[in-house]
């Protein structure tokens, strides 16, 4: 009987001790994601990349939406469409280098794409706080073109790569922080290497006709959560 006492209380011990490892519910960093999807409003700034000639749309505020939806575990389905306030200069190609810049004009460009997030601490928050990766596909499209040179933006197809931080303090609000880079092909016609009257052409011929460029988009957002 004596024997069968001690082992229950060593039984019991066991439990105790293995039952104080690691965090209380109560006071562990991690908190489950209550909602499985999300919807973004967000705004910030696009960075462009100058190209060659200086007449693709420029660095400017942007807007936009995105939805995402967690399918799996930490992966998420993801789509943004933005808006960006941008300018251009103008050019006519054909004319010396002097009188060649005609100003400026509006020069708005639109993207929408759609791809693949994850959240890398799953499908909970670290201190409120859920980091993460994204990657996807889509299209930048802007009216931006010179009739007389043919030169046109056009609606390339674009690849987006990126990474953000969510902030989430319980209810069916957050706010999050987003790197997004897209990049996409741009080209130049043949007017912008041809030699004008002063011998002198917007382009050499060392230049690349079509390259790719990028719009790095630094963007804050607050989210609306739901479908649990």
């Amino acid at each position: 009987m004596k024997a069968f006492v001690v082992a229950v209380s060593c039984m019991v011990l066991a439990q105790t001790a293995s039952a104080q490892v690691g965090s209380l519910p109560e006071r562990s960093p991690y908190r489950d994601l209550e909602y499985t999807q999300e919807l973004t409003v967000l705004g910030g700034y696009v960075r462009a990349k100058t190209d060659p000639a200086g007449v693709a749309p420029q660095s400017a505020a942007t807007v936009g939406l995105r939805y995402e939806w967690s399918v799996a575990g930490p992966l998420a389905v993801t789509s943004e469409i933005t808006n960006t306030f941008s300018h251009r200069n103008v050019l006519e190609p054909t004319r010396p280098a002097a009188t060649r810049a005609l100003g400026t004009e509006s020069a708005t460009v639109y993207s929408v794409d759609a791809g693949l997030a994850l959240n890398l601490t799953g499908r909970k928050s670290w201190h409120s706080l859920v980091p993460q990766v994204r990657g996807g596909i889509g299209f930048v499209s802007s009216r931006a073109k010179d009739d007389s040179s043919g030169f046109a933006v056009g609606t390339p197809l674009a690849f987006s790569l990126g990474g953000g931080l969510k902030f989430v303090p319980g209810g069916r609000y957050q706010l999050r922080a987003d790197v997004t880079d897209r990049i996409f092909h741009i080209g130049y016609p043949d007017a912008y290497f041809r030699t004008a009257s002063d011998n002198t052409a917007v382009l050499d011929q060392q230049t690349a006709r079509r390259f790719y460029t990028n719009h790095l988009a630094l963007t804050v957002g607050v989210s609306y959560l739901f479908s649990r």
